[in-house]
């Protein structure tokens, strides 16, 4: 038991090195050496975990897009109105983004240089994620509580957000006047606004 503890241990922390390190330099510029290094480990060690580079940058983004599902599940599936869940959605996916400052460049790198990923494991959860939010906004409309407007429209400006703010770094601070984007004031300050702002374009009047 204390061996499986250790193994799991060392590829939770190779998962988080490695994280980090695609973030900053994306998929080709990302050293394996580098990685290893950070963990304390053998490069060669990293080969035990996973076979290759290509496989690393895979669990990464896998296990970002389940932190993803796993948010959009929470705040989507759980009873209640339609404001209600957009709220718990949009709060959730900064408080995500806030959490965890690699995953807004981590994204961003996805878009650009996608590197060689087999779609078998990031595609379903990707549309898995997409999937829950469209029918979420579509379901609101058909009530009478979300503007009627393209639903693939509004998750592509929600996801551009959430994600542009926390990867814009030093820019992003200075255009809102702070320090840094990561302190607990500037999230709550975002997370408010972002609210505001987001609700304001989907709501009808009447739901407002």
């Amino acid at each position: 038991m204390e061996a499986e503890r250790r193994s799991a241990d060392t590829r939770h922390k190779m998962l988080e090195v490695a994280e980090g390190e695609f973030a900053r330099r994306g998929y080709d510029g990302a050293h394996l050496q580098f990685i290893a290094a950070q963990v304390g480990v053998q490069k060669t060690a990293l080969y035990y975990y996973f076979e290759s580079k290509a496989a690393l940058y895979e669990a990464v983004l896998v296990r970002m897009l389940e932190a993803f599902d796993a948010r959009v599940e929470e705040a989507l599936e759980r009873p209640g109105p339609p404001e209600e869940r957009a709220v718990r959605l949009l709060d959730g996916l900064n408080d995500l983004l806030a959490e965890h400052p690699n995953y807004s460049k981590m994204l961003i790198r996805v878009f650009v240089d996608a590197g060689p990923v087999r779609p078998g494991r990031v595609a379903p959860l990707i549309e898995r994620v997409v999937g829950r939010v469209l029918r979420f906004y579509r379901e609101g409309v058909d009530v009478g509580v979300f503007v009627r407007q393209s639903s693939r429209h509004v998750f592509q400006s929600l996801l551009g957000a959430v994600t542009f703010h926390y990867a814009s770094g030093g820019f992003g601070a200075a255009v809102l006047g702070v320090q840094d984007l990561y302190t607990h004031s500037t999230i709550a300050w975002r997370r408010e606004e972002a609210r505001n702002l987001f609700l304001r374009a989907i709501l009808q009047p009447s739901a407002g």
